[in-house]
């Protein structure tokens, strides 16, 4: 088995275990990004993909994160910049800590992490289209802000306008890290998308992933969502999933270069047996 089917099947463990809770509580989630985009195209993981993200209304989100620490198994942990106040992310990740993997990007087998997923909150956003606007520029601007204070491990292969570039050039020559915390950040980013309803919202969805804005999607997307074969099970994603992955992705269908088919991690060891890479 290759190491991506390997960290599939570690990630597809975890996810079985995050929708059953989810069930046991009534909980609403949705397959956000690439694993919407997954079920879809490859009925499953994109082949070269190799995380989960999921979407939890911001109502569910908070109760996900009050009962999972007990339901999972003992080798899950729930992980998020709460639960450790040095952790990278806005987001929760759920963690396999019998799986140790490392960050393509970063390429040091000495910097290892736990194979996991991704937890999103999703929620609300302004219906007036300015205040929308002036909203997106302050969540953006803390993340921002968070991310320069971790300047080593931004990711410098991923594609950026040229605008961007040029702020990214500017930013990184000022001592952000001396201005502020990473944690003062998230608490801010914290601060703005709990105050935006989901209930009455025109727009809806997960600001923090690597799509941004992007993500923000008219509310009848989402609806009372859809179950889709995702691998060996099914998975609750969009109602509207074709409008939600043109409104993100545009032609979805069409498969990225081989060169835009990246992956994230790697694994170096499952239940202490080392894997061989090559």
């Amino acid at each position: 088995m290759s190491n991506i089917d390997l960290l599939h099947q570690v990630d597809l463990n975890i996810v079985k275990e995050v929708v059953s809770i989810c069930e046991k509580y009534g909980l609403i989630y949705y397959m956000l990004g690439g694993t919407m985009l997954g079920a879809i195209r490859h009925k499953g993981f994109i082949p070269w993909d190799d995380d989960i993200d999921l979407g939890i209304p911001r109502k569910d989100y908070e109760r996900f994160l009050q009962v999972a620490p007990k339901e999972l198994s003992a080798n899950l942990k729930v992980v998020n910049y709460h639960t450790d106040p040095e952790y990278q992310y806005y987001i929760t990740r759920i963690l396999d800590t019998k799986t140790k993997v490392v960050e393509e990007r970063i390429g040091n087998d000495n910097k290892y992490t736990n194979a996991s997923i991704d937890i999103f909150p999703v929620d609300g956003t302004p219906n007036n289209a300015l205040l929308r606007e002036i909203y997106f520029f302050r969540v953006l601007y803390h993340r921002a802000l968070m991310s320069l204070c971790y300047k080593d491990s931004i990711d410098r292969k991923r594609p950026r306008g040229g605008a961007e570039k040029v702020l990214l050039w500017i930013m990184e020559r000022i001592p952000v890290e001396k201005m502020t915390t990473p944690y003062k950040q998230k608490e801010a980013i914290d601060r703005l998308l709990r105050k935006q309803k989901i209930e009455g919202a025109k727009y809806i969805g997960n600001i923090m992933g690597a799509y941004r804005t992007r993500e923000i999607v008219p509310a009848e997307f989402y609806g009372k969502g859809k179950m889709y074969p995702f691998e060996d099970i099914e998975l609750r994603g969009m109602e509207l999933a074709d409008e939600y992955l043109k409104y993100t992705y545009g032609e979805y269908m069409q498969l990225p270069p081989e060169n835009k088919r990246k992956t994230h991690f790697k694994i170096l060891e499952i239940d202490g047996k080392v894997i061989e890479n090559e």
